[in-house]
């Protein structure tokens, strides 16, 4: 028997030092919509399809309404966005002085560059065709 297949990945998580710093970059900075805020707790934003989760770690790991949840060090995740809008997010975050670590021309295709959020966590804007799938 083979598993059923999966569609998407839904949800991910990112752990942060401190939501209201991190809310405004997400909500301000990025331009990602808030479907829910609970200060020192969580928060849930909405990019395309999916959701991005950013925990307080202290408090995802108290908590008993659901199985804990936890992590920490230099965590990563990649935004994909249309090729033409790829230059346009690098002048972008550029005049809001965010910082461009490094940019990669893929082998299989679509380039993408790194930069970090205010817990220098690794942020990646992806070109579609980089993962090819």
């Amino acid at each position: 028997m083979y598993p059923p297949k999966l569609s998407h990945i839904k949800e991910t998580c990112l752990y942060v030092k401190d939501l209201e710093i991190s809310r405004k970059f997400y909500e301000e900075i990025l331009g990602l919509e808030r479907i829910h805020y609970e200060p020192n707790s969580y928060l849930f934003v909405k990019v395309g399809k999916d959701v991005l989760l950013l925990f307080n770690p202290e408090m995802s790991k108290e908590q008993n309404n659901l199985p804990t949840h936890y992590g920490s060090g230099e965590l990563h995740i990649a935004f994909e966005c249309s090729i033409t809008e790829y230059e346009n997010w690098k002048t972008y975050l550029t005049e809001k002085e965010v910082i461009i670590e490094f940019e990669k021309n893929w082998s299989r295709g679509g380039k993408s560059f790194y930069f970090r959020d205010p817990d220098h966590l690794c942020l990646e804007i992806v070109q579609p065709g980089v993962w090819n799938v």
